[in-house]
């Protein structure tokens, strides 16, 4: 195994149970202490600290305006270190007001011991605000 690989493994597993929406396998990708930082002013914005807090708070309020099920997540690169990788994806839903709703993100993984225990996302947040409108 390549010392990149337990990242990778890390970020597959990640983007696995983000897409089945099984909190317990989403919960299990991050560490107890893990902080994941988000842009802007939206009802998710500020500094999410803990796997509790960022599984049960921070994606809740991110798909609390998404129409259930429709939420879908395509990775377009990654990019691996050592012990982190920039991945860019898009997200696609449905907005419970019926609208289309289109995003790419990108966001800097920090890894250790199988575990994400940071995260640093970027996105366009003026298009984000378009699913509390």
């Amino acid at each position: 195994m390549n010392s990149s690989s337990h990242v990778q493994n890390a970020l597959q597993r990640y983007f696995a149970a983000l897409g089945s929406s099984d909190p317990v396998d989403l919960k299990n990708a991050f560490s107890e202490d893990a902080v994941w930082s988000a842009p802007g002013r939206l009802p998710n914005s500020g500094i999410w600290r803990g796997s509790d807090a960022i599984v049960n708070e921070f994606f809740p309020i991110a798909h609390l305006r998404m129409t259930p099920n429709s939420f879908a997540t395509k990775m377009l690169s990654m990019t691996i270190g050592e012990d982190n990788a920039v991945v860019e994806w898009e997200a696609t839903a449905e907005t419970i007001t019926g609208n289309s709703y289109q995003n790419r993100y990108m966001a800097n993984f920090i890894v250790r011991d199988g575990k994400i225990v940071e995260v640093r996302e970027y996105f366009d947040t003026q298009r984000g605000e378009m699913l509390f409108a």
